[in-house]
Protein backbone atom coordinates (compact mmCIF):
# COMPACT_ATOMS: atom_id res chain seq x y z
CA UNK A 1 0.00 0.00 0.00
CA UNK A 2 1.03 3.40 -0.63
CA UNK A 3 1.93 6.06 2.06
CA UNK A 4 -0.63 7.82 1.50
CA UNK A 5 -2.84 4.88 2.29
CA UNK A 6 -4.53 3.53 5.39
CA UNK A 7 -0.53 1.69 7.90
CA UNK A 8 -1.24 -1.47 9.76
CA UNK A 9 0.30 0.60 12.88
CA UNK A 10 -3.04 3.25 12.36
CA UNK A 11 -5.48 1.57 11.82
CA UNK A 12 -4.69 -1.42 14.95
CA UNK A 13 -4.51 1.78 17.10
CA UNK A 14 -7.79 3.16 16.22
CA UNK A 15 -9.53 -0.54 16.13
CA UNK A 16 -8.47 -0.79 20.17
CA UNK A 17 -9.25 2.95 20.95
CA UNK A 18 -12.82 1.80 19.55
CA UNK A 19 -13.08 -1.36 21.29
CA UNK A 20 -12.84 -3.57 18.32
CA UNK A 21 -11.82 -7.25 18.77
CA UNK A 22 -10.51 -8.09 14.95
CA UNK A 23 -7.27 -6.37 13.82
CA UNK A 24 -5.76 -5.12 10.72
CA UNK A 25 -4.84 -7.58 8.88
CA UNK A 26 -8.17 -10.02 9.66
CA UNK A 27 -10.38 -6.70 8.67
CA UNK A 28 -8.53 -6.45 5.64
CA UNK A 29 -8.73 -9.87 4.52
CA UNK A 30 -12.33 -9.70 5.37
CA UNK A 31 -12.68 -6.61 2.77
CA UNK A 32 -10.76 -8.15 -0.20
CA UNK A 33 -12.92 -11.64 0.42
CA UNK A 34 -15.78 -9.64 0.21
CA UNK A 35 -14.62 -7.73 -3.06
CA UNK A 36 -13.58 -10.96 -4.47
CA UNK A 37 -16.90 -12.39 -3.92
CA UNK A 38 -18.17 -9.74 -6.06
CA UNK A 39 -19.76 -7.87 -3.54
CA UNK A 40 -19.81 -4.22 -4.21
CA UNK A 41 -22.09 -2.54 -0.93
CA UNK A 42 -22.42 1.12 -0.61
CA UNK A 43 -20.80 3.13 1.44
CA UNK A 44 -23.37 3.18 4.31
CA UNK A 45 -23.30 -0.60 4.08
CA UNK A 46 -19.59 -1.30 4.65
CA UNK A 47 -19.23 1.01 7.68
CA UNK A 48 -22.46 -1.26 8.62
CA UNK A 49 -20.65 -4.52 7.17
CA UNK A 50 -16.93 -3.13 9.23
CA UNK A 51 -18.49 -2.31 12.41
CA UNK A 52 -20.01 -6.13 12.42
CA UNK A 53 -17.18 -7.55 11.76
CA UNK A 54 -14.89 -5.45 14.20
CA UNK A 55 -18.14 -6.30 17.04
CA UNK A 56 -18.68 -2.58 17.27
CA UNK A 57 -22.00 -1.13 17.33
CA UNK A 58 -20.84 2.05 15.35
CA UNK A 59 -17.76 3.12 13.80
CA UNK A 60 -15.61 6.28 15.26
CA UNK A 61 -15.57 8.57 11.87
CA UNK A 62 -11.90 8.64 11.68
CA UNK A 63 -11.90 4.31 11.82
CA UNK A 64 -15.16 4.69 9.10
CA UNK A 65 -13.33 7.14 6.83
CA UNK A 66 -10.06 5.02 7.20
CA UNK A 67 -11.76 1.92 6.45
CA UNK A 68 -13.86 3.23 3.49
CA UNK A 69 -10.38 3.92 2.27
CA UNK A 70 -9.07 0.81 2.45
CA UNK A 71 -12.07 -0.63 0.85
CA UNK A 72 -11.32 1.75 -2.11
CA UNK A 73 -7.54 1.37 -1.95
CA UNK A 74 -8.09 -2.64 -2.24
CA UNK A 75 -10.32 -3.00 -4.96
CA UNK A 76 -7.70 -0.34 -6.87
CA UNK A 77 -5.07 -2.67 -6.01
CA UNK A 78 -7.15 -5.98 -6.68
CA UNK A 79 -7.74 -4.83 -10.23
CA UNK A 80 -4.45 -3.51 -10.93
CA UNK A 81 -2.88 -4.81 -13.82
CA UNK A 82 0.28 -4.45 -12.53
CA UNK A 83 -0.10 -6.72 -9.16
CA UNK A 84 0.03 -3.97 -6.82
CA UNK A 85 -1.86 -5.54 -4.59
CA UNK A 86 -0.18 -6.63 -1.19
CA UNK A 87 -2.00 -8.21 1.82
CA UNK A 88 -1.86 -5.53 4.98
CA UNK A 89 0.12 -7.10 7.38
CA UNK A 90 2.44 -6.06 10.34
CA UNK A 91 5.88 -4.61 9.65
CA UNK A 92 7.38 -5.49 13.08
CA UNK A 93 10.77 -7.06 12.87
CA UNK A 94 9.35 -10.30 14.88
CA UNK A 95 8.44 -13.40 12.22
CA UNK A 96 6.11 -14.71 15.03
CA UNK A 97 4.57 -11.03 14.43
CA UNK A 98 3.87 -11.02 10.84
CA UNK A 99 3.63 -15.15 10.47
CA UNK A 100 0.51 -14.40 12.81
CA UNK A 101 -1.47 -11.55 10.76
CA UNK A 102 -1.01 -13.20 7.05
CA UNK A 103 -2.96 -16.08 9.36
CA UNK A 104 -5.48 -13.38 10.49
CA UNK A 105 -5.33 -12.09 7.41
CA UNK A 106 -6.39 -15.51 5.80
CA UNK A 107 -9.16 -16.06 8.08
CA UNK A 108 -10.79 -12.55 7.06
CA UNK A 109 -10.59 -13.40 3.61
CA UNK A 110 -12.22 -16.81 3.83
CA UNK A 111 -14.97 -15.02 6.08
CA UNK A 112 -15.29 -11.99 3.80
CA UNK A 113 -15.20 -14.72 0.44
CA UNK A 114 -18.73 -16.49 2.80
CA UNK A 115 -20.44 -13.20 3.23
CA UNK A 116 -19.88 -12.07 -0.21
CA UNK A 117 -21.95 -14.71 -1.52
CA UNK A 118 -20.25 -15.83 -4.64
CA UNK A 119 -23.17 -17.26 -6.98
CA UNK A 120 -21.07 -18.40 -9.93
CA UNK A 121 -19.14 -21.85 -10.40
CA UNK A 122 -16.04 -21.39 -8.00
CA UNK A 123 -13.04 -22.46 -10.42
CA UNK A 124 -10.73 -25.20 -9.52
CA UNK A 125 -7.83 -22.82 -9.10
CA UNK A 126 -9.46 -20.36 -6.70
CA UNK A 127 -11.77 -23.24 -4.71
CA UNK A 128 -8.04 -24.68 -4.02
CA UNK A 129 -6.34 -21.35 -2.97
CA UNK A 130 -9.30 -21.02 -0.70
CA UNK A 131 -8.84 -24.13 0.67
CA UNK A 132 -4.73 -23.35 1.84
CA UNK A 133 -6.07 -20.14 2.56
CA UNK A 134 -8.34 -22.26 5.19
CA UNK A 135 -4.83 -24.50 6.36
CA UNK A 136 -3.10 -21.33 5.97
CA UNK A 137 -5.43 -19.59 8.79
CA UNK A 138 -4.86 -22.60 10.84
CA UNK A 139 -1.44 -22.75 11.65
CA UNK A 140 0.01 -21.59 14.57
CA UNK A 141 2.51 -18.72 13.79
CA UNK A 142 4.13 -17.87 17.13
CA UNK A 143 6.77 -20.03 17.12
CA UNK A 144 8.11 -18.94 14.37
CA UNK A 145 11.56 -17.57 14.81
CA UNK A 146 13.60 -15.09 13.42
CA UNK A 147 16.30 -16.73 10.77
CA UNK A 148 17.11 -16.19 6.89
CA UNK A 149 15.24 -19.76 6.12
CA UNK A 150 11.99 -18.62 7.50
CA UNK A 151 11.90 -15.47 6.72
CA UNK A 152 12.56 -16.83 2.86
CA UNK A 153 9.50 -19.32 3.71
CA UNK A 154 7.41 -16.85 5.02
CA UNK A 155 8.38 -14.33 2.27
CA UNK A 156 6.98 -17.55 -0.28
CA UNK A 157 3.72 -18.09 1.33
CA UNK A 158 2.87 -14.20 1.74
CA UNK A 159 3.81 -13.97 -1.97
CA UNK A 160 1.51 -17.23 -2.55
CA UNK A 161 -1.08 -15.46 -0.29
CA UNK A 162 -0.96 -12.44 -2.50
CA UNK A 163 -0.91 -13.60 -5.54
CA UNK A 164 -3.69 -16.43 -4.59
CA UNK A 165 -5.87 -13.64 -3.77
CA UNK A 166 -5.14 -11.87 -6.88
CA UNK A 167 -6.20 -14.97 -8.81
CA UNK A 168 -9.48 -15.74 -6.94
CA UNK A 169 -10.52 -11.63 -7.58
CA UNK A 170 -9.72 -11.96 -10.91
CA UNK A 171 -11.34 -15.24 -11.74
CA UNK A 172 -14.67 -14.69 -9.73
CA UNK A 173 -14.79 -11.06 -10.83
CA UNK A 174 -14.42 -10.98 -15.24
CA UNK A 175 -14.55 -8.07 -17.17
CA UNK A 176 -17.96 -7.51 -18.82
CA UNK A 177 -17.26 -9.27 -22.39
CA UNK A 178 -20.20 -6.47 -23.20
CA UNK A 179 -19.75 -3.16 -21.76
CA UNK A 180 -23.41 -0.93 -23.24
CA UNK A 181 -21.62 2.15 -24.24
CA UNK A 182 -24.78 4.28 -22.82
CA UNK A 183 -24.11 2.74 -19.14
CA UNK A 184 -22.19 4.51 -16.48
CA UNK A 185 -18.59 3.07 -15.25
CA UNK A 186 -19.86 3.62 -11.80
CA UNK A 187 -22.37 0.79 -11.93
CA UNK A 188 -21.40 -1.92 -9.12
CA UNK A 189 -20.04 -5.15 -10.21
CA UNK A 190 -21.61 -8.33 -8.40
CA UNK A 191 -23.98 -8.28 -5.68
CA UNK A 192 -24.91 -6.31 -3.27
CA UNK A 193 -25.05 -7.88 0.43
CA UNK A 194 -28.29 -7.81 2.63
Amino acid sequence: MSAAQVSFDDLANQIVAAGGKIGPSELHGFICGLLAAGARPDKGRWKNETAEFLDLEALPADLARDSLKLVEQSLQDLSDKNFAFQPLLSTGEELAERGQTLCLWCEGFLHGFGVGKYTGELPATSSEALKDFAEIAQLDATSLENGPEQEREFFEVQEYVRMAALNIFVECNPPSAESDPGQSGDKPAGPTLH
